[in-house]
């Protein structure tokens, strides 16, 4: 993700590279369509890799785009084929299993397949509220490139 500050935390925003969800109204494809206004679980969520070896499966199996991975870890051998720009950074929330859990009391975390899974409203909510559990959780996140 894009990243700013000290220390260094995600860029908040709807784009590919921030945090946030794409909601698809402008036409780009949503990661959770709005349903009447409502964010709803089990529809998509803030797509998350489960760790650096599962970000490198996910590139190398053409399941993730390399041009959002920075090319330092493709130079330190930790993700071949990552080709984006250096001033992208990979960050991590929280520590232990990835696995079905709550983030917070809005948030869920909802592993899928393959390394991924998707941050998730807890339930149904406003899509506003939903966006703005997201960017709560800001200072959440941490530098994760030197996890394994």
């Amino acid at each position: 993700m894009k990243s700013e500050g000290d220390p260094l935390r995600p860029v908040l925003g709807d784009a590919a590279a921030k945090l946030g969800v794409r909601d698809g109204l402008d036409g780009r494809k949503p990661d959770l369509a709005p349903d009447a206004g409502n964010a709803v679980p089990g529809n998509g969520g803030l797509s998350v890799v489960s760790s650096i070896a599962g970000l490198a499966f996910r590139v190398a199996n053409g399941m993730f785009p390399p041009s959002l991975v920075p090319q330092r870890l493709n130079d330190s051998g930790q993700v071949p084929g990552a080709i984006g720009v250096n001033s992208l950074c990979v960050f991590r929330i929280g520590e232990g299993v990835f696995e079905d859990a709550l983030l917070c009391e809005e948030l869920r975390l909802v592993p899928d397949h393959n390394h991924h899974g998707t941050v998730q409203p807890a339930g149904v909510m406003a899509y506003a509220d939903y966006r703005q559990a997201i960017s709560d959780t800001q200072d959440d996140w941490e530098p994760g490139e030197a996890d394994l």
